[in-house]
């Protein structure tokens, strides 16, 4: 027979209401001394909530979905792990959902969210579900959160990486080192990184009097094996470029498999830089220069952002939140000096 929250009640000596405010750590105050009583009743008898049930009766399930669009990537890890931390930190539950960058996938995540009745979504959006997302943003189904994406005609949270500021950093360093002729192996600009990088070394070129050569600028898709396959096609070339802005971490993985097959001397023949600093950058022969980003305030912007839309009954327009970055300069770029 299931234990109840009155069978609690009974043994600790208190009210059943009692005991929902020490399981919910709330909405009133009990003393230090009623709750240990309690929670040694609970341990005592095994009492477990019934999170069906209170989802039924405070149409609540303290329960989160984070959909990221990649969970081998150390910067989406990080972020999830930031989010989790502060959601944790205020008694919500969270589900982790890897899209893989793939529609139909998630979809599939977002129907499975909606039925376990979540209080709010943080999503990597691939930008391919736009009528379904719509539907929630309408019918207010639950908050959402983007991650680092915008979608023409939702209006969502959103909290970004300086993308534009940071792909400038990067190319002027590049310029600052000497170099006049500066790959780009870039997102799919259809998606807001992909886009708002572009811009800014196609501002950094334009200001130190640079032409932007479009055979120097390819894009594919999110996986290090395409970057392998851009790379070639650029490192490859008869002129190759002296140097190389990597527009995600992932992708620049690709590029540096290419690099050892073909033993390209990094910085000596190709400068390289990455957008996204993950922790291994440092360590590696040569150490890689790349744009960072602290990823633990943005997990908790993320969280926070979240959180105030699920407790406030706010009509507020969405915000849009840029978070700093700062390129890190290491061994991949540095003492590279280029001849006329």
């Amino acid at each position: 027979m299931a234990i109840t929250r009155n069978d609690v009640a009974r043994l600790a000596g208190v009210s059943s209401a009692t005991v929902s405010y020490v399981v919910n750590n709330g909405p009133r105050p009990v003393s230090e001394h009623t709750r240990q009583r309690v929670l040694r009743a609970i341990e005592q008898l095994g009492y477990s909530p019934s999170t069906i049930a209170r989802t039924l009766k405070t149409k609540k399930s303290t329960t989160i979905g984070v959909v990221i669009s990649d969970i081998l990537n150390p910067v989406f890890s990080a972020l999830a792990k930031g989010i989790e931390d502060v959601m944790l930190q205020r008694n919500y539950n969270l589900i982790l959902c890897n899209s893989d960058e793939n529609p139909e996938r998630e979809l599939m995540y977002l129907r499975m969210l909606l039925a376990k009745q979540v209080d709010g979504i943080v999503i990597t959006p691939t930008g391919k579900n736009l009528s379904f997302l719509l539907h929630i943003v309408e019918t207010k189904s639950c908050p959402l959160v983007f991650i680092d994406r915008q979608i023409e005609g939702l209006s969502v949270d959103c909290v970004m990486f300086d993308n534009e500021n940071g792909s400038y950093q990067a190319t002027r360093h590049l310029i600052e080192l000497g170099h006049r002729d500066i790959a780009l192996i870039n997102l799919p600009r259809t998606l807001t990184p992909g886009r708002e990088r572009l811009l800014g070394y196609e501002r950094a070129l334009r200001e130190a009097g640079l032409p932007v050569d479009p055979a120097r600028i390819v894009e594919g898709s999110l996986l290090a094996q395409d970057a392998r396959r851009l790379a070639e096609a650029l490192l490859g070339s008869d002129e190759p470029p002296t140097a190389a802005l990597v527009s995600s971490s992932r992708l620049l993985g690709g590029v540096l498999q290419y690099t050892k097959e073909h033993l390209v001397a990094i910085p000596q023949t190709l400068a390289l830089v990455g957008f996204d600093d993950v922790p291994y950058y440092m360590y590696t022969t040569p150490s890689i220069t790349a744009v960072a980003t602290d990823l633990a305030p943005m997990g908790t912007a993320i969280g926070r952002l979240l959180e105030e839309r699920i407790t406030c009954d706010t009509q507020d327009a969405p915000r849009a939140i840029r978070v700093p970055c700062t390129l890190m300069i290491r061994e991949s770029t540095v003492g590279r000096r280029p001849g006329p």
